[in-house]
C-alpha cells in the first residue's frame, strides 16, 4: 500500500474563492474543504476521508459531485449551484 502524499493532493487556500479559481483553472476534479481555523483546502479524489477530520466539504469538482468513499464526512453545501426539483424547475437554494 502506497502512502498518501498531501504535497501531490492537497493545497491551501484563505478563502473558497481562491480554491475554486485554482480548481477551475486547472480543471481540477475534487473537493474544497472548509477547515476548523477559518482556512480551505482543495483536495483531489483521492484524498482520503479523516485525513483532515476538522474538514468539511464544500464544494465539488465536478460540480455537484459527492464523495463516494465510504463514511465520508458531508455531502456537498454551499457549491452555489441551484437546487433542482422533481418537475425540472429550479429554485433558490
Amino acid at each position: 500500500m502506497s502512502e498518501f502524499n498531501y504535497t501531490k493532493c492537497s493545497k491551501p487556500f484563505t478563502s473558497q474563492d481562491e480554491a475554486r479559481d485554482f480548481m477551475r483553472a486547472r480543471s481540477f476534479d475534487g473537493w474544497i474543504l472548509r477547515r476548523a481555523d477559518g482556512s480551505y483546502t482543495a483536495v483531489c479524489p483521492e484524498y482520503p476521508d479523516g485525513y483532515y477530520p476538522d474538514a468539511v466539504v464544500v464544494e465539488a469538482f465536478p460540480a455537484g459531485a459527492v464523495p463516494e468513499r465510504p463514511g465520508a464526512a458531508a455531502p456537498v453545501v454551499d457549491a452555489g449551484l441551484p437546487l433542482a426539483t422533481d418537475d425540472g424547475a429550479c429554485c433558490a437554494a
